[in-house]
């Protein structure tokens, strides 16, 4: 099957409300890793090394997919500094004049890690997809600026928007706030942050896999593989599930000076006693996510609180499919589903 028919079938979502699923192409049962990322994470056979210490720099260049540029209209793309000092890059289709309802985009990378041009080719989907601009936040890392910078940046890039939309061609009061994994994590908590200041610039947010749940070190039932549903290859998912959730610790080490911080909504938003004062909601993630568990408890939390979210499920998807842009239809796909859903709910009334 190739790229362009398993995108195609990915426009089907079984399911219900409650859950959305696409299904690995070709399939139409859970339970099974995508071929492609079942080689990703098959190990391969290399020489043995001796233990290095990997640098911070080496970490950072190590982030992100060797992805492309899809877009098929051409894009006008400018870089600009938001409220003095945040690095911000802006995309929007040439032939869009008209002043158009806007993402401002976090992207991953742990805190620590991630960059405008680590998600370069998802904001140019974003943009290409819809008469929408997006707007790419390069936000503050740990551990040289640790927990509030990252946050406080993004939320005066918000503000930076929302007060200079004339300049930047969108419309004021349609503002939607989106991020992957940690980009996440900080797009719900500027909602919050957003709500608690009383401004309420944001009308919608998307979350892409986000870490919700800081502080449990890659331990208990939000850790627990077997809850994935692996049908095949679960030694194989429970070994990356491993893997990425001993990284936890180090990540909060470095993102949080303070660990006692961990429980703080601000943190970890699943403990936020204020979730329903946020905007409609999408949360998409992949079926063997390690975050995955902790993105369901979230999307529980939000609709007990009377907030309207939307839940997809990429069958066979493991973190960060996002990144595969071009390579993945998966990847495409959800930037679609992103556009949809932002302006469907920003342009009612």
């Amino acid at each position: 099957m190739d790229y362009q028919e398993a995108k195609e079938l990915l426009k089907t979502k079984a399911g219900n409300a409650e859950k959305w699923v696409k299904f690995v192409p070709g399939l139409q049962e859970s339970g099974y890793l995508d071929e492609a990322t079942k080689r990703e994470l098959t190990p391969k056979e290399a020489p043995a090394q001796q233990d290095q210490v990997v640098s911070m720099e080496a970490m950072r260049a190590s982030m992100g997919w060797p992805s492309r540029d899809i877009s098929v209209n051409p894009l006008s793309i400018e870089n600009d500094v938001a409220d003095g000092n945040i690095p911000v890059r802006i995309y929007r289709k040439a032939s869009l004049k008209q002043a158009a309802p806007v993402i401002v985009f976090f992207h991953g990378g742990g805190f620590f890690g991630g960059s405008l041009d680590n998600v370069e080719h998802p904001c140019r989907t974003l943009a290409d997809k819809g008469d929408i601009v997006v707007v790419s936040v390069d936000y503050s890392l740990a551990p040289e600026k640790p927990y509030p910078d990252g946050l406080l940046d993004s939320y005066r890039a918000v503000k930076w928007v929302y007060r200079n939309a004339e300049k930047l061609g969108i419309l004021k009061g349609k503002i939607a706030v989106a991020g992957d994994s940690a980009g996440g994590n900080l797009s719900i908590t500027v909602s919050l942050l957003d709500r608690a200041f009383g401004t309420n610039y944001i009308g919608a947010q998307v979350l892409l896999y986000p870490t919700v749940a800081r502080g449990i070190d890659g331990q208990g039932e939000l850790w627990d593989a077997t809850r994935l549903g692996a049908k095949a290859d679960a030694e194989l998912v429970a070994g990356y599930v491993a893997g990425f959730g001993g990284l936890d610790f180090k990540v909060d080490e470095m993102y949080l000076e303070n660990l006692k911080n961990t429980k703080n909504p601000f943190v970890s938003p699943i403990y936020s006693e204020c979730l329903a004062e946020l905007p409609p909601t999408l949360l998409a993630v992949g079926e063997f996510d390690p975050l995955r568990l902790q993105n369901e408890v979230l999307v529980a939390k939000l609709r007990e609180n009377g907030v309207a979210t939307e839940y997809i499920q990429y069958n066979g998807m493991i973190h960060a499919f996002m990144d595969k842009i071009g390579d993945a239809p998966q990847a495409e796909d959800v930037m679609e589903e992103t556009v949809r859903f932002v302006l469907g709910v920003l342009k009612k009334d």
